[in-house]
Protein backbone atom coordinates (compact mmCIF):
# COMPACT_ATOMS: atom_id res chain seq x y z
CA UNK A 1 0.00 0.00 0.00
CA UNK A 2 1.13 3.57 -0.71
CA UNK A 3 0.73 5.61 2.49
CA UNK A 4 1.19 9.34 3.05
CA UNK A 5 1.73 10.53 6.65
CA UNK A 6 1.03 14.18 7.35
CA UNK A 7 3.16 15.36 10.27
CA UNK A 8 6.62 13.89 10.73
CA UNK A 9 6.96 14.48 14.47
CA UNK A 10 7.37 11.83 17.13
CA UNK A 11 4.03 10.14 16.37
CA UNK A 12 4.02 10.51 12.59
CA UNK A 13 7.71 9.66 12.30
CA UNK A 14 7.39 6.50 14.39
CA UNK A 15 4.30 5.43 12.46
CA UNK A 16 6.03 6.02 9.12
CA UNK A 17 8.97 3.86 10.17
CA UNK A 18 6.69 1.09 11.40
CA UNK A 19 4.67 1.09 8.17
CA UNK A 20 7.84 1.06 6.07
CA UNK A 21 9.15 -1.97 7.98
CA UNK A 22 5.84 -3.69 7.23
CA UNK A 23 6.61 -3.36 3.53
CA UNK A 24 4.47 -0.36 2.60
CA UNK A 25 5.59 2.52 0.39
CA UNK A 26 5.59 5.46 2.81
CA UNK A 27 6.40 9.16 2.58
CA UNK A 28 5.71 12.09 4.90
CA UNK A 29 4.65 15.70 4.62
CA UNK A 30 5.69 18.34 7.13
CA UNK A 31 6.00 22.12 7.38
CA UNK A 32 9.76 21.65 7.91
CA UNK A 33 10.92 18.68 5.89
CA UNK A 34 14.53 19.19 6.97
CA UNK A 35 13.65 19.13 10.70
CA UNK A 36 11.48 16.07 10.15
CA UNK A 37 14.52 14.05 9.13
CA UNK A 38 15.36 13.61 12.82
CA UNK A 39 12.11 11.67 13.28
CA UNK A 40 11.74 9.74 10.02
CA UNK A 41 15.40 8.89 9.39
CA UNK A 42 16.98 8.49 5.99
CA UNK A 43 14.73 5.70 4.68
CA UNK A 44 11.48 7.68 4.47
CA UNK A 45 11.07 10.61 2.08
CA UNK A 46 9.63 13.84 3.48
CA UNK A 47 8.15 16.65 1.39
CA UNK A 48 7.00 20.17 2.36
CA UNK A 49 3.29 20.37 3.21
CA UNK A 50 1.12 23.19 4.57
CA UNK A 51 -1.39 21.57 6.94
CA UNK A 52 -3.83 24.49 6.57
CA UNK A 53 -4.00 24.28 2.78
CA UNK A 54 -5.85 21.31 1.18
CA UNK A 55 -4.21 22.08 -2.18
CA UNK A 56 -0.75 21.79 -0.64
CA UNK A 57 -1.75 18.51 0.98
CA UNK A 58 -3.13 17.12 -2.28
CA UNK A 59 0.15 17.90 -4.04
CA UNK A 60 2.21 16.33 -1.24
CA UNK A 61 0.04 13.18 -0.95
CA UNK A 62 -0.78 12.56 -4.62
CA UNK A 63 -0.53 8.87 -5.50
CA UNK A 64 -1.26 7.52 -2.02
CA UNK A 65 -3.89 4.92 -1.12
CA UNK A 66 -4.15 5.98 2.54
CA UNK A 67 -3.84 9.49 4.00
CA UNK A 68 -2.69 9.43 7.65
CA UNK A 69 -3.16 12.70 9.55
CA UNK A 70 -0.71 12.95 12.47
CA UNK A 71 -0.70 16.74 12.96
CA UNK A 72 -2.62 18.61 15.69
CA UNK A 73 -6.38 18.13 15.33
CA UNK A 74 -6.88 21.83 14.56
CA UNK A 75 -5.98 20.91 10.97
CA UNK A 76 -8.35 17.95 10.60
CA UNK A 77 -10.73 19.58 8.13
CA UNK A 78 -8.02 20.54 5.64
CA UNK A 79 -6.69 16.97 5.77
CA UNK A 80 -10.18 15.50 5.31
CA UNK A 81 -10.83 17.72 2.30
CA UNK A 82 -7.50 16.65 0.79
CA UNK A 83 -8.25 12.94 1.28
CA UNK A 84 -11.65 13.38 -0.38
CA UNK A 85 -10.10 15.19 -3.33
CA UNK A 86 -7.57 12.38 -3.67
CA UNK A 87 -10.39 9.79 -3.29
CA UNK A 88 -8.40 7.78 -0.74
CA UNK A 89 -8.97 6.29 2.70
CA UNK A 90 -8.15 8.40 5.76
CA UNK A 91 -6.98 8.02 9.37
CA UNK A 92 -6.40 10.58 12.13
CA UNK A 93 -5.62 10.67 15.85
CA UNK A 94 -8.04 13.05 17.60
CA UNK A 95 -10.74 15.72 17.22
CA UNK A 96 -10.56 19.50 17.53
CA UNK A 97 -14.23 20.14 18.45
CA UNK A 98 -14.25 23.78 17.41
CA UNK A 99 -17.56 23.77 15.49
CA UNK A 100 -19.42 21.65 18.03
CA UNK A 101 -17.90 20.91 21.46
CA UNK A 102 -19.95 17.73 21.76
CA UNK A 103 -19.60 16.09 18.34
CA UNK A 104 -16.40 15.20 16.51
CA UNK A 105 -16.01 17.41 13.44
CA UNK A 106 -14.88 14.46 11.31
CA UNK A 107 -18.38 12.95 11.48
CA UNK A 108 -19.61 15.67 9.10
CA UNK A 109 -17.62 13.98 6.33
CA UNK A 110 -19.03 10.48 6.82
CA UNK A 111 -21.43 10.48 3.87
CA UNK A 112 -18.80 11.84 1.47
CA UNK A 113 -16.38 9.02 2.26
CA UNK A 114 -19.24 6.53 2.12
CA UNK A 115 -20.18 7.68 -1.39
CA UNK A 116 -16.58 7.16 -2.50
CA UNK A 117 -16.51 3.71 -0.92
CA UNK A 118 -13.53 4.74 1.22
CA UNK A 119 -12.87 4.19 4.92
CA UNK A 120 -12.28 7.14 7.25
CA UNK A 121 -11.07 6.00 10.67
CA UNK A 122 -11.01 8.84 13.20
CA UNK A 123 -9.58 9.29 16.71
CA UNK A 124 -7.19 6.37 16.31
CA UNK A 125 -4.61 7.44 18.87
CA UNK A 126 -4.27 6.02 22.37
CA UNK A 127 -6.92 8.13 24.15
CA UNK A 128 -9.12 8.55 22.21
CA UNK A 129 -8.50 5.43 20.18
CA UNK A 130 -7.90 2.41 22.37
CA UNK A 131 -10.30 3.87 24.91
CA UNK A 132 -13.10 4.03 22.32
CA UNK A 133 -12.39 0.47 21.20
CA UNK A 134 -12.39 -0.89 24.76
CA UNK A 135 -15.70 0.84 25.58
CA UNK A 136 -17.27 -0.48 22.37
CA UNK A 137 -16.08 -4.04 23.07
CA UNK A 138 -17.44 -3.89 26.62
CA UNK A 139 -20.77 -2.47 25.40
CA UNK A 140 -21.12 -5.30 22.86
CA UNK A 141 -20.93 -7.84 25.69
CA UNK A 142 -23.66 -6.16 27.76
CA UNK A 143 -27.41 -5.98 27.35
CA UNK A 144 -27.48 -2.35 28.46
CA UNK A 145 -24.97 0.41 29.19
CA UNK A 146 -25.89 2.89 31.90
CA UNK A 147 -22.61 4.56 32.83
CA UNK A 148 -19.12 4.77 31.33
CA UNK A 149 -16.14 5.93 33.37
CA UNK A 150 -12.76 6.33 31.62
CA UNK A 151 -9.75 6.82 33.89
CA UNK A 152 -6.30 7.64 32.49
CA UNK A 153 -2.84 7.79 34.02
CA UNK A 154 -0.28 10.19 32.51
CA UNK A 155 3.04 10.23 34.31
CA UNK A 156 6.62 10.83 33.13
CA UNK A 157 9.95 10.99 34.95
CA UNK A 158 12.69 13.24 33.60
CA UNK A 159 15.34 15.65 34.84
CA UNK A 160 14.00 18.14 32.27
CA UNK A 161 10.37 19.26 31.68
CA UNK A 162 8.92 17.10 28.90
CA UNK A 163 5.52 16.19 27.49
CA UNK A 164 4.38 12.97 25.89
CA UNK A 165 2.19 15.09 23.59
CA UNK A 166 2.98 17.98 21.27
CA UNK A 167 2.94 21.47 22.78
CA UNK A 168 -0.31 22.26 20.92
CA UNK A 169 -2.11 19.15 22.19
CA UNK A 170 -0.95 19.56 25.79
CA UNK A 171 -1.87 23.25 25.76
CA UNK A 172 -5.35 22.64 24.33
CA UNK A 173 -5.99 19.85 26.84
CA UNK A 174 -5.16 22.20 29.71
CA UNK A 175 -7.19 25.25 28.65
CA UNK A 176 -10.29 23.50 27.27
CA UNK A 177 -13.30 22.83 29.47
CA UNK A 178 -13.98 19.11 30.03
CA UNK A 179 -16.98 17.67 28.25
CA UNK A 180 -19.27 15.31 30.16
CA UNK A 181 -22.43 13.42 29.29
CA UNK A 182 -24.85 13.32 32.23
CA UNK A 183 -28.41 12.00 32.34
CA UNK A 184 -28.48 11.80 28.56
CA UNK A 185 -27.29 15.36 27.95
CA UNK A 186 -23.96 16.93 27.02
CA UNK A 187 -22.50 19.75 29.05
CA UNK A 188 -19.22 21.50 29.85
CA UNK A 189 -17.67 21.05 33.29
CA UNK A 190 -15.08 22.88 35.38
CA UNK A 191 -11.45 22.51 34.32
CA UNK A 192 -9.61 19.98 36.51
CA UNK A 193 -12.84 19.55 38.49
CA UNK A 194 -14.56 16.68 40.35
CA UNK A 195 -11.37 15.28 41.86
CA UNK A 196 -11.51 11.72 43.14
CA UNK A 197 -9.10 8.97 44.13
CA UNK A 198 -8.94 6.06 41.71
CA UNK A 199 -7.10 2.79 42.24
CA UNK A 200 -5.17 1.80 39.10
CA UNK A 201 -3.70 -1.71 38.78
CA UNK A 202 -0.23 -2.31 40.29
CA UNK A 203 2.35 -0.90 40.20
CA UNK A 204 0.51 2.44 39.87
CA UNK A 205 -1.91 2.22 42.78
CA UNK A 206 -4.22 4.97 44.05
CA UNK A 207 -4.01 8.26 42.14
CA UNK A 208 -5.95 11.52 42.29
CA UNK A 209 -7.80 12.02 39.00
CA UNK A 210 -9.68 15.06 37.66
CA UNK A 211 -11.91 15.87 34.71
CA UNK A 212 -10.03 16.50 31.46
CA UNK A 213 -11.04 17.62 27.97
CA UNK A 214 -11.06 14.28 26.16
CA UNK A 215 -12.58 13.39 22.78
CA UNK A 216 -14.31 10.17 23.86
CA UNK A 217 -17.26 12.22 25.11
CA UNK A 218 -17.74 13.67 21.61
CA UNK A 219 -17.93 10.26 19.92
CA UNK A 220 -19.10 7.40 22.14
CA UNK A 221 -22.57 8.70 23.20
CA UNK A 222 -23.45 9.23 19.52
CA UNK A 223 -23.06 5.51 18.82
CA UNK A 224 -23.63 3.67 22.11
CA UNK A 225 -26.77 4.18 24.15
CA UNK A 226 -25.88 5.32 27.66
CA UNK A 227 -26.90 7.83 30.31
CA UNK A 228 -23.54 9.01 31.68
CA UNK A 229 -19.94 9.32 30.49
CA UNK A 230 -16.95 11.21 31.84
CA UNK A 231 -13.17 11.03 31.46
CA UNK A 232 -10.69 11.78 34.24
CA UNK A 233 -6.91 11.63 34.29
CA UNK A 234 -4.18 11.70 36.92
CA UNK A 235 -0.42 11.51 37.29
CA UNK A 236 2.32 14.09 37.48
CA UNK A 237 1.70 15.28 33.90
CA UNK A 238 -1.85 16.25 34.85
CA UNK A 239 -0.84 17.78 38.17
CA UNK A 240 1.73 19.93 36.36
CA UNK A 241 -0.88 21.24 33.92
CA UNK A 242 -3.31 21.83 36.77
CA UNK A 243 -0.71 23.78 38.72
CA UNK A 244 0.24 25.95 35.74
CA UNK A 245 -3.41 26.64 35.03
CA UNK A 246 -4.09 27.73 38.61
CA UNK A 247 -1.02 29.98 38.48
CA UNK A 248 -2.44 31.73 35.41
CA UNK A 249 0.34 30.53 33.11
CA UNK A 250 -1.96 28.96 30.52
CA UNK A 251 -3.93 31.24 28.22
CA UNK A 252 -5.72 30.69 24.89
CA UNK A 253 -3.28 30.13 22.03
CA UNK A 254 -4.14 33.43 20.28
CA UNK A 255 -3.77 32.03 16.79
CA UNK A 256 -0.34 30.46 17.28
CA UNK A 257 -1.17 27.72 14.78
CA UNK A 258 -2.35 30.26 12.21
CA UNK A 259 0.98 32.02 12.41
CA UNK A 260 2.91 28.79 12.06
CA UNK A 261 0.93 27.69 9.04
CA UNK A 262 0.40 30.56 6.56
CA UNK A 263 -2.81 30.31 4.49
CA UNK A 264 -1.01 29.65 1.21
CA UNK A 265 1.87 27.47 0.16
Amino acid sequence: MRIFVLGAGSTGGALAQLLRRRGHKVWCGDRDAKRARAFVGQNVACVPANARNPGSLVRAARGCDLFVNAVPAAFNEAALHAALRLRVSYLDMASHLERDPFKAEQLRFHEQFERLGKLALINAGAAPGLTNVLVALAADSLEQVQRVRIRLFEDTESSEPISTWSAEVAFDEAISKPRVYRQGRFRLARRFGEAEWFRFPPPIGEVRVVLMAQDEVATLPHFIGMADLDVKAGGNDIERLRRWYRQGKLWPSDGRSDRRFPPHG
